[in-house]
C-alpha cells in the first residue's frame, strides 16, 4: 500500500483530503506543517506527498520548504502535488520545477483519485 503524507494547515479540509485520499486505498499521514512533515521523513518512507497551499502567504517558500526537506531527507525526489487556490496565480511554481503536479481547489474525489494513481504509479478503486 502507498503510503501519502498531506501537509494541510486547515484541520477541517486536511481531514477531507485525508478522507478522500484514504477512499483510494492508500495510507495517509497528515500533518500540518513543513517542520512535522520532515520529521517524519526522517523515520518513514513516503511515496506522494500532497501540499494544500490555500491559506499560505508565500506559496514559493512553503513549496520550497517541503521539496527541501523531502529530498535531504530521502536523498531522492518524490512527487509532490500542489492544491492551490488558483491555478493561474500558482502556475509559476509548476514553471520553477518545485512542484510536479497543480491542482486548483475545489478537489474532485476524482481528480485527486487520478493523480494518486499517476504519481504512486498503481491503480486505485
Amino acid at each position: 500500500m502507498a503510503k501519502v503524507m498531506l501537509i494541510d494547515k486547515d484541520l477541517s479540509q486536511g481531514n477531507m483530503l485525508a478522507e478522500m485520499i484514504k477512499q483510494t486505498h492508500h495510507e495517509v499521514v497528515l500533518v500540518h506543517s513543513v517542520a512535522e512533515a520532515v520529521g517524519i521523513f526522517k523515520r518513514e518512507p513516503i511515496d506522494l506527498v500532497v501540499l494544500d497551499i490555500v491559506p499560505e502567504a508565500d506559496a514559493a517558500l512553503t513549496v520550497a520548504g517541503v521539496r527541501k526537506g523531502v529530498d535531504d531527507v530521502l536523498q531522492r525526489k518524490i512527487p509532490l502535488l500542489v492544491v492551490a487556490k488558483s491555478f493561474s496565480e500558482s502556475a509559476f511554481l509548476l514553471e520553477r520545477g518545485d512542484v510536479d503536479v497543480l491542482v486548483e481547489v475545489p478537489t474532485h474525489a476524482d481528480q485527486l483519485k487520478q493523480m494518486v494513481e499517476q504519481y504512486v504509479g498503481c491503480k486505485v478503486k
